[in-house]
């Protein structure tokens, strides 16, 4: 098999590697006898790891590929500037490694397309900045206590087979690892990657200005986990029956938009977007369904949180020591408690549709008079007796809440809350949609009664 293609700003090499020479050669020895700019096209079969990636060439699959390992190594290095490597199944038996499965550290790389099955972390960046990381499957082979074997994940809608890693040493437990894991990196795009069933989904700390989009994350702890990350935009991802599906912490300019946070509930901590000392970040057009908290707010200022749904949550909001924050255009809609807050002063709430809101619009704007006023009452005593948590709603303290007038003017309200939800675009186009519909309607009625008028003359 004849590769002769090249990466653009290198010279062009070849590499011969056929099915009858496969056997005698390692992976590794043809790799290493590429030269810079050499796609290697490996053949169907199985491969032995680890493998390293030196030099700029590009390693792609042909059929399926997969490289297993359980040395000390990780089962693939990408060590090297402006690589790419797509399209083969990575198996890692290794128990609590240090390094993950995939690791890179380099710039400008491209990995796409693999399937991670690891024991332990997917995908490592270290010191690694503008490289793409895009269709990647991260499998956690870690499975709960609790859990069947099976674990949380469901493989058998796959295609290629599982290979179960055994722990070949028992007395020691197997621990998760993350999905796709960065530090120090910059400027990486993480795009349109599935990851199931590990630690957190997509860890990024001390790293800044990394696009991270269109991703999946389940069953695992933090969905998307930024710690001391600055810039980062998480666009159009999925979070579902995580503990939390975005916890963002000591972070600057965050951009959080269209992304879906669902069926965080399992944990009693469970929450949708869990903010702690986050400032000057954005949070707009996200679906926030069926957590046990969606959103929740700690110690940050300056952030805008703008027409996101809130919807189904235990509680919609709650608000913790946090101020100077600004809350519009946002639906409340079905959750059991609207929102709290604690301690939490100069929020600026307004124009937020309440669907318990009942108001009166004196000047016909489609905003109430009536401000919408949240009483920190459950919160307070909750947070000092947690067991009161199993009376919510009983009468009792549905009564004393109506008493409690303590802090009430200190805590956030919704100065001019919307007594309708505003209409999104999908709204609008819906009722283009069925304006179009009934235009149409009316034309075929026409026609049908003009056909039957004629046909009578005629008769």
């Amino acid at each position: 098999m004849l590769l002769a293609a090249g990466i653009a700003g290198f010279a062009v090499g070849a590499v011969c590697f056929d099915r009858v020479s496969a056997a005698s050669v390692s992976l590794q020895e043809i790799i290493d006898r590429a030269q810079p700019g050499a796609v290697v096209t490996v053949p169907a079969g199985k491969y032995e790891g680890p493998i390293r990636i030196t030099k700029p060439i590009v390693l792609q699959a042909e059929g399926g590929v997969e490289i297993a390992s359980d040395g000390s190594s990780p089962v693939l290095s990408v060590l090297t500037d402006r690589a790419v490597v797509r399209g083969m199944t990575i198996v890692d038996n290794r128990i609590n490694a240090a390094e993950a499965s995939v690791v890179m550290k380099g710039n400008h790389n491209i990995v796409e397309d693999l399937v991670i099955e690891t024991m332990g972390t997917g995908v490592q960046l270290r010191n690694a900045s503008d490289n793409t990381l895009r269709g990647i499957r991260v499998i956690g082979m870690v499975t709960d206590p609790d859990k069947d074997e099976n674990g949380l994940h469901n493989h058998s809608q796959h295609a290629h087979h599982l290979l179960r890693p055994v722990n070949k040493n028992p007395e020691v437990t197997p621990k998760k690892g993350n999905g796709i894991d960065l530090k120090h990196a910059h400027r990486n795009q993480i795009v349109s990657n599935r990851i199931s069933n590990v630690f957190d989904g997509i860890y990024v700390e001390n790293s800044n200005d990394n696009r991270i989009e269109q991703n999946v994350v389940e069953n695992s702890r933090y969905g998307f986990h930024l710690m001391s990350a600055n810039a980062t935009k998480l666009l159009g991802n999925t979070g579902s029956a995580n503990m939390t599906g975005a916890m963002l912490m000591e972070s600057d300019g965050a951009v959080v938009q269209h992304n879906r946070f669902v069926k965080q509930r399992e944990n009693p901590n469970a929450q949708g977007i869990l903010l702690y000392d986050v400032t000057g970040s954005q949070f707009e057009g996200n679906r926030i369904e069926g957590n046990r908290v969606g959103v929740y707010v700690e110690r940050s200022t300056g952030n805008r949180l703008e027409g996101n749904e809130v919807t189904l949550n235990f509680v919609g909001m709650q608000l913790k020591q946090a101020s100077g924050n600004a809350m519009t255009s946002n639906h409340f809609v079905a959750n059991v408690i609207q929102a709290q807050a604690q301690d939490s002063t100069a929020n600026t709430l307004e124009g937020n549709y309440w669907d318990d809101m009942q108001g009166i619009d004196l000047d016909a704007d489609g905003r109430s008079n009536i401000p919408y006023q949240l009483n920190p009452f459950f919160l307070a005593l909750t947070d000092a007796v947690p067991p009161y948590q199993i009376f919510f709603q009983a009468p009792g303290f549905v009564f004393l809440e109506g008493l409690f007038t303590a802090g009430t003017d200190a805590s956030i309200r919704d100065g001019a809350p919307l007594l309708a939800p505003a209409k999104t675009q999908t709204d609008q186009q819906r009722a283009e949609q069925q304006t179009v519909t009934g235009v149409l309607s009316v034309l075929l009625l026409s026609g049908s009664c003009l056909m039957m008028y004629r046909g009578v003359r005629r008769t």
